[in-house]
């Protein structure tokens, strides 16, 4: 199977919203990495977001109780901060590809 046909075979099984996600994220990382990084970076964080949204209405742990689920959304909020440090690091050091 030739990669033509499979990027075919992949767009056809997309919905409105991979679509989209897939257009935006061609957009960014052809204005370069620190460009696409900031894309990755916010639909991280928003897709964080709404993942702890949606489990904070069911998360049944009482204070002080540990939920995996919690601990994951905060790992992947200290891994998030992280990064954005890093991109500004990069931009501050003049190292941003435009």
């Amino acid at each position: 199977m030739t990669t033509a046909i499979t990027n075919l075979a992949a767009q056809e099984r997309m919905t409105a919203d991979d679509y989209a996600v897939t257009a935006l994220a061609g957009y960014f990382a052809a204005r370069g990495p620190l460009s696409f990084e900031r894309f990755l970076s916010g639909y991280y964080a928003e897709s964080i977001r709404l993942i702890q949204e949606a489990h904070l209405t069911d998360c049944t742990a009482a204070d002080g109780e540990h939920c995996a689920t919690c601990d994951a959304i905060r790992v992947g909020l200290v891994g998030l901060l992280a990064e954005q440090h890093t991109v500004t690091a990069a931009e501050v050091s003049g190292h941003d590809q435009h």
